[in-house]
């Protein structure tokens, strides 16, 4: 009995690694915005301007650049622990350095959606006088490798 027991913890803690694993994949990698939905809104906005465009990158390493209305970020990214959410920060801001170098401790970032192609995450933030919870929603898609 408490070896199937054992087994059956190193199965589920092997499948969340493997899960955790396959999320990375998925996540890291180029992303170019092509939407936009306010937390009122009921629909998703297209982005026509290049320039407001977010481009982002997130490496394995836990890097993170960003390019969005032609302004340039460089910094670091990590999930939580259970890598329902994720943030970031910049630690070079348009060629500065930010003085940012602490780690993340509040993560604002929902994974709504990862797939090996397309990114919806979802900034949290509590609006208005009454101070309603809802998110702010981006929506990507992977650049291709050429």
């Amino acid at each position: 009995m408490i070896k199937t027991l054992a087994l059956g913890i190193l199965f589920l803690t092997g499948m969340q690694v493997f899960g955790q694993e396959n999320k990375l994949d998925k996540f890291c990698g180029e992303w170019i915005q092509f939407g936009y939905k306010s937390h009122k809104d009921t629909i998703v906005k297209l982005i026509k301007d290049d320039c407001a465009t977010k481009k982002c990158a997130f490496s394995i390493e836990g890097k993170y650049v960003e390019d969005m209305f032609c302004l340039k970020g460089i910094g670091n990214w990590e999930f939580n622990a259970d890598s329902t959410k994720f943030d970031f920060y910049f630690t070079e801001y348009m060629g500065r350095k930010t003085g940012n170098q602490s780690p993340i401790k509040y993560f604002n970032k929902l994974l709504i959606k990862l797939t090996p192609d397309t990114l919806i995450y979802g900034s949290e933030a509590y609006y208005g006088n009454e101070r309603i919870y809802g998110h702010d929603d981006w929506y990507f898609v992977k650049k291709k490798l050429k």
